[in-house]
């Protein structure tokens, strides 16, 4: 789980009287700007005068608004550049500090956007240096750390989300966001009680925020069924489960993950660095949590889980350990962008090798009987299924939704590669729509390939 800021905050800084903008075009003919003109002519004055205050005054005036032409052009790398030479000539110029603010602010968002977040950390600070009494700067700096560490959460990189929230809270206490990911983190290190402080701080400062309501929930109930769990780390997970005595099952489904880790890392090349969260419920006490869904044989929320009795049946056993694992690395590598289709394809495809020739026959079975009574799932209607969707199908609508999404991504793959599935769901990561980034990876409309996969089966 977590969470994708939506605050985007804008600033308008009204520019103070004190630096006159001049129309190059009233002074100079052609595509070059009169003002570069200009600048290179007092340039060379300054050169064997430099310590003429009028020149200097008067170049600052024309960096200023050299500056100003690359900003109103969206260049501002290159509009920060000539403000700063106008800040080196006029240092006690207020509006040039207060324009260098503006441009470093939407140097910054721009970073941002593109995912580049040292960089837009780097110029939101300067921007708040340059204009430190100004709040929504610092609101900005404090967004772009808390989308950094939401980012480093999503690899499971908990100390490097934590350092991120250090420098988010200098810039703003008050960000309701901060105590969410505060919370996340602390619960998936299973700290509850600070998870608990932190959510209910997030809510004190914006009551309205309703999924971390369900958040306390869900962590009350599963502080009532985890009371007397163990806890048993190994290499890259961290499994609970309840009484020492079940300490043979954590052994077998430790061995089952260390090898998902292996292989399926092997798959996307991606060997998560932090523990995966691991809970190993009874039977009895599975009902009690009523987000685990009744037809699934584990889920996974951030943290995998499953029930004691698949223990009962070694095969399928790692056949749910492999496509819960492989959940883990499609979150990373594609955030909460993934359709469910592609998801579930993904994991199922993780799993097949664990399935035998009966369960791979029944699934055709179940898949050429849909197309047959024409009640297959399309592609769209599965993209914008969820997992709360899913549930209120019916137990063979749900077995058709995974025959469709590994037959589909079963496809694709030996169509093209699961690399291109490991870079499709890179491009969803950064924002793309499934669609744009099924036709900028595999040069394909998603209808189309639809339609392909489809005549396969005489369809």
């Amino acid at each position: 789980m977590g969470f994708r800021l939506n605050i985007i905050f804008a600033l308008f800084i009204a520019l103070l009287p004190g630096l006159v903008f001049i129309n190059p075009g009233t002074l100079f003919s052609g595509e070059e700007s009169g003002l570069e003109s200009l600048i290179e002519e007092y340039e060379k004055k300054i050169a064997y005068d430099p310590y003429n205050e009028k020149l200097r005054q008067e170049l600052s005036v024309y960096y200023h608004n050299r500056a100003k032409e690359l900003a109103d052009a969206g260049l501002w790398e290159e509009a920060i550049d000539k403000e700063e030479r106008a800040f080196d000539l006029a240092p006690d110029v207020e509006v040039i500090k207060k324009t260098l603010a503006v441009y470093y602010n939407s140097c910054g968002l721009e970073f941002k956007d593109r995912g580049n977040f040292r960089k837009a950390a780097q110029c939101l600070r300067l921007a708040v240096d340059y204009f430190p009494d100004e709040l929504v700067l610092k609101k900005n700096a404090a967004t772009v750390y808390l989308v950094w560490a939401d980012n480093f959460m999503r690899k499971n990189e908990y100390d490097n989300a934590e350092r991120m929230l250090v420098n988010a809270e200098r810039f703003d206490e008050n960000n309701p966001y901060l105590y969410v990911l505060k919370g996340e983190i602390a619960y998936s290190r299973d700290n509850y009680y600070r998870a608990k402080d932190n959510w209910n701080k997030a809510l004190e400062l914006n009551p309205s925020l309703y999924n971390v309501r369900i958040k306390l929930e869900k962590l009350k109930k599963e502080q009532e069924t985890e009371r007397n769990f163990s806890v048993k780390e190994i290499e890259n997970f961290k499994l609970k489960f309840e009484g020492i005595d079940k300490q043979d099952l954590a052994d077998e489904a430790s061995e089952i993950l260390r090898n998902a880790y292996r292989e399926v890392g092997q798959d996307y090349d991606l060997y998560p660095r932090a523990a995966v969260p691991v809970v190993i419920y009874p039977r009895n006490k599975l009902k009690k949590l009523d987000y685990f869904p009744d037809w699934a044989a584990g889920t996974y929320d951030g943290k995998i889980r499953f029930g004691e009795n698949l223990i009962e049946n070694k095969i399928y056993m790692k056949a749910v350990l492999y496509h819960e694992y492989t959940h883990v690395l499609v979150r990373i590598l594609g955030g909460d962008n993934v359709p469910l289709w592609l998801n579930e394809g993904l994991a199922e495809y993780s799993a097949k090798r664990f399935k035998t020739p009966e369960m791979r026959k029944a699934r055709k079975i179940v898949l050429k009987k849909a197309f047959e009574n024409k009640t297959s799932f399309s592609i769209d209607r599965l993209g914008v299924m969820d997992l709360n969707k899913l549930s209120a199908l019916s137990p063979n609508r749900i077995e058709l939704v995974y025959a469709q999404s590994e037959s589909f991504i079963n496809y694709l793959i030996n169509r093209s590669s699961l690399h291109d599935m490991k870079t499709l769901l890179e491009h969803l990561k950064r924002g793309d729509s499934i669609y744009k980034a099924v036709k900028d990876v595999l040069y394909v409309d998603l209808d189309v390939l639809e339609r392909d996969w489809k005549s396969e089966f005489g369809y």
